[in-house]
């Protein structure tokens, strides 16, 4: 006999049609986002002049990060007094005309430089909106036990999106060329909001949210306050971010420098990272915590941080892919864990602003370690940076191994 599946033992994305649409969406608009960026930063390059490049690279990476830091209070606003699908279809139909602007120059055949930076500030303003609130709106397309599944999703695609579309927005620049690189982004972003046009959310019972919106404190500092047992956990998640982030920094210099590899061996080993990351977020829902969250947190974190010790040890091409696979399973599984705790404990009126200060943390992160571990690393050698790495993140596990599991407000 054929064994049947009940609906609840169905995959999530085969059982959940609207979970699917929006899914469907969410890897789109990232895909889409990080197309448009990679497609951007190499025409930039080969419009200005040589001795402009790195200046003209820089500021646009520099002003793609910008909107999630400047306007994170604004976006936590509008995400918690704004239904979820309204700010998604809107972040998702401004992105994919301001794209169009540029595709149609692109076909014309004249595209003038400054446009390029408007629309990259007003994708990556849209992108701003729509992670924090993807995330937030969660638990209004699956049922409770569903969430950290879902989440496990989300980030997995996260990681897929932000690297294949890397991957093919480079092999649509070397096919369809520029114009058509940006057309195809400015579709992904119309089929994505048509997704989102189609899916239902579950709105927040009323009541809940009006209290939240009176008793809202103002002002960062008032707002974490409210909620005690989690901004410890979220300065923890910062911090580690500002360790783990340099890895791909590292990661370059170390097969260049110490492995004496090519451009393929780096492509093997930041696959092997994305590789983990993808199994980790996957798995993290099938894994089952039987104590604290935090203190399991903490042992992948600290898991994370001794993995990158080991390439610094021992200066082995298979020492090390295997190190990075093994490192993204558990920063894969930490990362779910922790979204999935945050989404328990903070109060329903309370995510949309609490997951833009969680976004915007993370953005401010990647400048100050990029720019510290640069330094450093015209000081010291690869292999002493896998170590600074690892030690710095075993600190952050050691420092939520005495913290407890915040309970929901």
């Amino acid at each position: 006999m054929t064994a049947t599946l009940t609906p609840a033992q169905r995959p999530l994305l085969l059982r959940n049609r609207d979970f699917a649409l929006v899914w469907i969406g969410q890897v789109l608009s990232q895909g889409g986002s990080r197309i448009y960026q990679i497609g951007l930063l190499w025409w930039l390059l080969g419009e200005v002049s040589p001795d402009l490049r790195g200046i003209a690279a820089g500021a646009f990476l520099v002003l793609v990060a910008v909107p999630a830091l400047l306007l994170v209070r604004v976006i936590g606003r509008v995400l918690d007094t704004v239904p979820s699908r309204t700010v998604m279809l809107r972040a998702e139909i401004v992105a994919g005309f301001a794209v169009a602007v540029v595709a149609g120059l692109a076909w014309i055949g004249h595209v003038p430089v400054w446009p390029v930076y408007v629309v990259g500030l007003v994708v990556a303003t849209c992108q701003a909106f729509f992670d924090p609130c993807l995330t937030k709106a969660t638990p209004e397309l699956v049922a409770e036990p569903d969430v950290e599944r879902a989440i496990g999703f989300e980030s997995s695609t996260q990681s897929v999106a932000n690297f294949a579309g890397a991957a093919f927005g480079a092999l649509l620049l070397a096919t369809v060329g520029f114009p058509g690189a940006v057309a195809i982004n400015a579709a992904s972003y119309a089929i994505s909001a048509l997704c989102l046009a189609a899916a239902k959310f579950r709105s927040s019972p009323a009541p809940k949210k009006s209290a939240d919106a009176e008793n809202r404190p103002e002002g960062l500092r008032q707002f974490l306050r409210a909620l005690p047992g989690v901004w410890p956990l979220l300065a923890c998640f910062a911090v580690a971010n500002c360790f783990s982030a340099p890895t791909l920094l590292v990661l370059p210099l170390y097969t260049q420098v110490v492995l004496h590899g090519s451009a393929e061996t780096l492509a093997l080993m930041e696959s092997g990272l994305w590789l983990g990351l993808l199994l980790g977020a996957v798995c993290a829902a099938y894994i089952k915590v039987p104590g604290r969250t935090t203190r399991f947190a903490a042992a992948c974190i600290a898991g994370f941080g001794g993995c990158l010790c080991l390439p610094g040890l021992v200066p082995v091409e298979v020492v090390c892919l295997t190190a990075l696979v093994l490192a993204g399973l558990c920063l894969g599984v930490a990362n779910v864990k922790f979204v999935a705790l945050f989404q328990r404990v903070v109060p329903d009126g309370r995510k949309g602003r609490f997951f833009a200060i969680l976004q915007a943390s993370i953005c401010a992160g990647f400048p100050l370690a990029f720019l510290a571990f640069g330094a450093l690393g015209d000081a010291v050698s690869p292999q002493t940076l896998w170590l600074i790495q690892g030690v710095g993140l075993a600190a952050v596990g050691l420092a939520l191994v005495t913290m407890r599991d915040p309970r929901p407000s």
